[in-house]
């Protein structure tokens, strides 16, 4: 007879682990007892050193599915007087905590919901230890109802009995309920016998639902109605920024999209993300859900009510955030009547409160390899294990597409998808978030880090907090090389492209078209593409036509007219006069400016609405062709080499009124793509590197990837992109943690 004490960390926590190990220490007739505690869960296991080792063996082998066991301790102790196995109280604990993610609906549960025999048919709110909410209805840890937003309602006789079943799936579930003990959902103002025909009803009768979801409200409506679909771009101030879709079910996806089997997998799992797919045929969907656009972004129904509401309505739904456009997503019912009381017609709302709230996610497959856009509802606060280990630190991101990270030792706790800092109301959500999560992870910050540029309102935060903690400043680009090593564990030298639209430079000019090689101790910038003028700030960046103005009059002077005819007399003459006084002109490096640049030549995208959008319409546009040259570009020899792209831009003022525009946009990122290839072969000579990374919002570009990634792989380089996290803006604060690098 032997006994241990086993403390086991990971994700082990809402995640039916406890009943898990229970069941299991009785099938091997072993006795115990098993509990959470703040940081891990800690068991005492005691039988015959057989039956011990069969438990371990299948511990690790049949653990709950959505379990991640991160380590296991293991401390033999004196057998004790023990004749049962029991799942004792939790209690508080030293050390941080881990978090599940909210999951998908599964099998098991829709299977429930959809007998008529159930005592849980049709219920909105069905769950198990398998499915369910987590991460938005955690109050504090350790992991028990009365530390969720659950606690308030008081199981009835049956849950009660199914949660203190070890033979049921709902063994220790915390968000157990049914109809009569669980929350509620209504329409607001009215009484409904039937609420998800009713619902149905106003979907297709062309109303704009507000619907209180798992982690935040969406805004609901017909994807196939013009007029509806444009009364909610009009009332989201959301001019053509692509819509969301859910489906019923993968069949109705497929009559629509091209889908993968790596898509389906992940479209079907347990996160259940937006996956952008490629438009088969829209058929009866409005070209107004994704215009200028050969992608549409696409989900299946995760919550039991969105299944319930798709018995009644067949038609692809749009289901975007419910917020007006670059604000955070509305979670309270309240907060919903007084924000989205100009956008939604009707409000479905719900009494089980959002504690954390969050977006959907969204990813894309390419080279079959899943690339996250937006990291949120599925994977946050899932944590990311990164080699090296950390002092306590709070990195706080970007400013677009801000996330946060928290870290200690090994781990990683990233934020999911905040929004854009430019704000008041983002700002606070942003702070409200940091403030949960060093409680909820239980990880006080010694070290603090903002990027450099010093108009962030991240930058405003970190100074606030040099009074209690040390605050570091770090390269934005920098930040995305240090990403891509994190994110993919690399230890080893890497040559790593980071292209995107603007990051504060260490020179002061503004970054963005960067090339490093280095590893984790240390960083070198070896090239860069050669800096042009802008001239007007922020405004440019929102005006492609500006930057290519901007652009033409400085190499171009004498045929400014003749290349850009159409762009106004006093627009010409202003911006010749600040170039030549210097006045409101920032020098760029930014590959993401010059897609701007060349979208605005070839009059793809003059004026863009979102972020992006100028580069995503060129990319469109070039994906329609297949032409295979690229245009001439130089490489200048300087301390740092120099990208010049001046000769492309002449070839393709020659073209652009000659040939089809799409050639035009295919050859440019051919373009792209051999001087990515040019350079690494340049730096796999000179620092005998292998390693090829990409990191920055221009490897959101597929067509980018598609050409270039297969040719680096023929010529044996070992290419990495990333894995867990973004690798647009999103995913520099995992990048910021190096600042804590003990």
């Amino acid at each position: 007879m032997k006994a241990y004490k086993l403390r086991i960390w990971g994700i082990v926590q809402g995640v039916g682990f406890r009943p898990f190990i229970y069941r299991l220490a009785k099938s091997l007739n072993l006795r115990g007892w098993i509990l959470n505690s703040t940081g891990s869960v800690q068991i005492l296991i005691q039988g015959e050193e057989k039956d011990l080792e069969k438990f371990m063996e299948l511990l690790l082998k049949e653990a709950p599915p959505l379990s991640r066991i991160e380590g296991i301790e293991k401390e033999e102790i004196e057998v004790e007087e023990i004749s049962d196995f029991k799942i004792l109280e939790s209690k508080e604990d030293i050390g941080f905590n881990f978090i599940s993610p909210d999951i998908a609906i599964c099998e098991d549960c829709l299977r429930e919901m959809r007998d008529p025999k159930d005592r849980r048919y049709n219920y909105p709110f069905i769950n198990c230890t398998n499915c369910g909410p987590r991460y938005t209805i955690i109050e504090d840890l350790p992991y028990d109802r009365d530390k969720t937003t659950m606690k308030i309602f008081e199981m009835c006789e049956e849950c009660y009995k199914e949660y203190h079943d070890p033979s049921s799936r709902r063994f220790h579930a915390q968000p157990i309920s049914c109809y009569n003990c669980g929350p509620q959902i209504w329409i607001y103002g009215e009484e409904s016998k039937d609420l998800f025909k009713r619902i149905s009803e106003y979907l297709k009768e062309g109303k704009i639902l507000a619907i209180k979801g798992i982690g935040g409200f969406h805004l609901a409506c017909d994807a196939t109605q013009d007029d509806t679909v444009r009364k909610l771009r009009e009332r989201k101030k959301r001019p053509s920024k692509p819509f969301a879709l859910m489906m019923k079910d993968i069949e109705t996806i497929k009559e629509y999209c091209f889908v993968s089997e790596e898509e389906e997998k992940i479209l079907k799992s347990k996160q259940s993300p937006i996956v952008l797919l490629r438009i088969k045929d829209l058929k009866d969907i409005s070209p107004l859900v994704a215009p200028g656009n050969n992608y549409l972004g696409v989900m299946l129904p995760y919550a039991p009510y969105h299944h319930l509401i798709f018995d009644h309505f067949k038609k692809p739904l749009i289901m975007t955030s419910g917020n007006l456009s670059d604000e955070p997503i509305v979670k309270d019912n309240e907060e919903a009547m007084e924000r989205l009381k100009n956008i939604a017609d009707i409000f479905v709302f719900h009494n089980r409160e959002i504690k954390h709230r969050i977006d959907d996610s969204v990813v894309f497959v390419e080279n079959k390899e899943v690339q996250i856009i937006r990291r949120a509802r599925g994977y946050a606060p899932d944590p990311v294990k990164i080699p090296i280990k950390l002092k306590p630190t709070l990195a706080l991101g970007g400013e677009l597409k801000n996330t946060f990270s928290l870290g200690k030792e090994n781990y990683v706790f990233m934020s999911p998808h905040i929004g854009d800092l430019k704000d008041k109301e983002t700002l606070e959500v942003y702070e409200e978030t940091i403030q949960e999560y060093i409680r909820l992870f239980k990880i006080e910050p010694e070290i603090l880090v903002h990027d450099l540029h010093p108009q962030y309102l991240s930058t405003d935060l970190a100074q606030r907090f040099k009074k209690y903690m040390e605050v570091r400043a770090i390269q934005h680009h920098k930040a995305h090389f240090y990403s891509l090593l994190l994110d993919r564990e690399i230890t080893e030298d890497i040559i790593c492209f980071t292209f995107d639209g603007t990051g504060y430079g260490e020179d002061g000019k503004v970054w963005g078209g960067e090339v490093f090689v280095g590893n984790i101790e240390e960083i070198k910038r070896v090239a860069h593409f050669k800096y042009f003028p802008i001239v007007g700030g922020d405004i440019a960046i929102e005006n492609p036509r500006k930057i290519a103005l901007s652009y033409i009059i400085k190499n171009f002077p004498e045929d400014t007219d003749k290349i850009l005819p159409n762009i106004d007399e006093l627009e010409k003459n202003v911006t010749k006069i600040l170039l030549e006084r210097e006045e409101n002109v920032f020098y760029t490096s930014s590959c993401g400016r010059i897609f701007d640049l060349v979208s605005a030549l070839l009059g793809i995208r003059e004026r863009i609405d979102y972020e992006g959008q100028a580069a995503i319409e060129l990319e469109m546009h070039a994906m329609e062709s297949k032409e295979e040259s690229y245009y001439p570009f130089r490489l200048v020899e300087n301390e740092i080499l120099e990208i010049d792209i001046l000769p492309s831009i002449e070839k393709i003022i020659k073209e652009k009124n000659k040939k089809d525009k799409r050639d035009i946009a295919r050859k440019f990122h051919n373009t792209v793509s051999q001087i990515i290839i040019a350079l690494s072969e340049i730096f796999r000579e000179e620092y005998k590197i292998n390693k090829i990374g990409f990191s920055g919002g221009v490897f959101q570009n597929r067509l980018l990837l598609e050409t270039t990634i297969p040719i680096l792989k023929e010529r044996k380089f070992e290419v990495y992109t990333h894995q867990k996290v973004p690798t647009n803006d999103g995913g520099i604060s995992l990048g910021q943690m190096i600042m804590g690098y003990k």
